[in-house]
């Protein structure tokens, strides 16, 4: 049986070795193949867990602000106040906004 007739053939391997390139250049073109190499970026499965959670937490926060807007129609309660908590409950909402940003640096 001759290779090329070999089920499990697959040819001459190439020299790893390009003659025309020096090794700074070999050494950059081994770089940028290697990058087609690579598993794209995915985060473990911890981490999509604490995207949801902080999706979910982003929800039930922004029902809470529904909630003390229709508090702030009840003339008994002090307007004031109410707007104080959601001053607060907004300042949660911009930084959980930005914390999918923070947990992307951690994919691998």
């Amino acid at each position: 049986m001759n290779a090329a007739s070999n089920p499990y053939y697959v040819g001459k391997a190439k020299s790893p070795v390009n003659a025309q390139l020096s090794v700074k250049a070999q050494e950059l073109q081994y770089k940028n193949d290697e990058k087609f190499q690579k598993a794209p970026p995915i985060m473990p499965h911890e981490l999509e867990q604490i995207t949801a959670t902080l999706g979910n937490t982003f929800v039930s926060l922004a029902e809470l602000q529904r909630m003390l807007e229709n508090i702030k129609q009840n003339d008994t309660v002090d307007e004031k106040y109410v707007s104080q908590l959601q001053d607060k409950i907004d300042r949660i909402n911009n930084l959980i906004l930005e914390l999918p940003e923070e947990l992307a640096k951690l994919s691998l």
